[in-house]
């Protein structure tokens, strides 16, 4: 108990001198608008949500019915995903980002820098032209 009390109070330090929080939230919105600038530039993307450092972006056939590339029986089943595809594009560029079903998770570390997040919205840029060839051409 003793222990998990101070490291729990070392972390607080931590937090605290690197200003983790202040940086969550003034690099979270600068993050949440390269994002949300991707949505207007991604007929794939058809949401885009989050705070501080984590947000999520949606990928959608039709952004009008809000229709799914793929739905949760395809992720049982094993099929291919499309964001799978994404996120893997993303990885040979140098960009970590998790996948789940249509959502792309982007939640880089708290230490990140303005530059990098540059450079990880420029490879997800690249990466949802995967995406943007197979939405539906009713959209």
């Amino acid at each position: 108990m003793r222990i998990e009390i101070r490291r729990e109070k070392r972390m607080s330090i931590a937090y605290k001198r690197l200003r983790l929080i202040e940086r969550s939230r003034e690099l979270g919105h600068y993050l949440g608008k390269r994002l949300k600038s991707l949505q207007e530039k991604h007929r794939s993307v058809g949401d885009v949500r989050g705070m501080g450092l984590f947000w999520a972006l949606r990928l959608v056939r039709d952004r009008e019915s809000k229709r799914p590339f793929n739905t949760r029986e395809d992720k049982i089943e094993g099929r291919p995903l499309v964001v799978h595809r994404v996120a893997s594009e993303c990885m040979k560029n140098g960009t970590c980002i998790l996948s789940w079903i249509n959502q792309l998770i982007v939640a880089p570390p708290l230490i990140i820098e303005k530059e990098e997040i540059d450079q990880g919205v420029s490879a997800l840029d690249n990466s949802l032209k995967l995406a943007d060839l197979e939405v539906s051409e009713v959209s």
